[in-house]
């Protein structure tokens, strides 16, 4: 959802004039489903983990004009990945790339239909109050750095923060209650995950890729492998901030000196970004969701497990 890098920061930077699909659940949240569902049919794996945020690979592609296709692909056309797994570890990357989708997976209760809330996306629906409330505190902040056009900033990349921020709130939460060792398991998911995802990436994509950028696949491939690549690096950084004695703080920090970088990147503006401000948006965020998201979630897995067996998609136990 965000799309994004992982880390919120960056997406208030990075939204500015670059369209991106969002995410839905944050990565850890969709590790947390993914691992739910999967000790129903034997031992839950770090394959099946890495494939439940898998899905969001080609977000890191910024300003790429195949973005939105491929991420079309993934949350939409995910069953071409599903039918190119072949082996035994690729079965359960599988199993949790399709619990991710935005048909009938743990998206479409992120950004379609909550079950707890229905008609409007759980995240859509926190996003757009989180929105409400930052809007004037990060108007004024852009205002003091010395952003002459403000209100347009404003417009363009606060539903994307707000998107951001309910993510991570929500993954801090989960990571905090439901699972303190989530975190460690995404990122060694990440670290250890070889090379099935982006196989499997590349036989699902890589020929209708070709085909939408009038080239081959050999060309198409390694467009896709490095994006896999690069999202890997991104998410087992992501696991381990969310591993530390104080993941808000981690993350704040990262975040206001990666912000700092990419808004004089991207706008040619020096402005000094305080930790705290991050920390504020984000404390903000986990006191909307902290009364609802476990519900929400827990709906979501039974929701998801039971559109995985309709769809007939099973893993091998382990």
């Amino acid at each position: 959802m965000t799309g994004r890098t992982l880390l919120l920061a960056a997406l208030l930077i990075l939204s500015y004039r670059i369209s991106t699909p969002l995410y839905g659940w944050g990565s850890a949240t969709h590790a947390y489903i993914a691992q739910q569902i999967g000790k129903q049919q034997g031992t839950s794996n770090l394959n099946e983990l890495y494939g439940s945020v898998l899905p969001d690979a080609f977000n890191v592609m910024f300003g790429d004009p195949y973005q939105d296709q491929l991420w079309t692909q993934t949350h939409y056309e995910f069953m071409k990945l599903v039918e190119s797994a072949e082996f035994q570890l690729d079965e359960a990357l599988a199993f949790g790339f399709a619990s991710h989708n935005e048909a009938w997976g743990a998206d479409q209760t992120a950004h379609i239909s909550s079950i707890t809330h229905p008609g409007q996306g759980y995240v859509i629906r926190k996003q757009n109050e989180l929105a409400a409330i930052l809007g004037p505190r990060i108007r004024l902040f852009l205002l003091l750095g010395g952003v002459s056009n403000a209100s347009t900033v404003i417009d363009e990349v606060l539903p994307t923060v707000a998107h951001a921020a309910i993510e991570t709130a929500v993954d801090l939460l989960v990571s905090q209650n439901e699972d303190p060792d989530i975190g460690r398991r995404l990122a060694l998911a990440a670290r250890t995950r070889g090379w099935s995802a982006p196989i499997l990436l590349c036989k699902a994509y890589a020929a209708d890729l070709a085909v939408t950028a009038g080239t081959t696949e050999a060309v198409a491939a390694p467009l896709i492998v490095a994006a896999e690549n690069e999202f890997g690096l991104q998410i087992e950084l992501y696991g381990t901030l969310l591993s530390q004695e104080d993941p808000v703080a981690a993350l704040a920090e990262q975040g206001a000196n990666l912000a700092m970088l990419l808004l004089a990147a991207e706008l040619g503006i020096v402005v000094d970004i305080p930790a705290n401000l991050m920390t504020e948006i984000l404390s903000t965020a986990i006191d909307l969701v902290e009364d609802d998201y476990a519900a929400e979630i827990a709906a979501t897995v039974t929701y998801v497990r039971a559109g995985l067996e309709s769809h007939g998609v099973t893993k091998t136990p382990l």
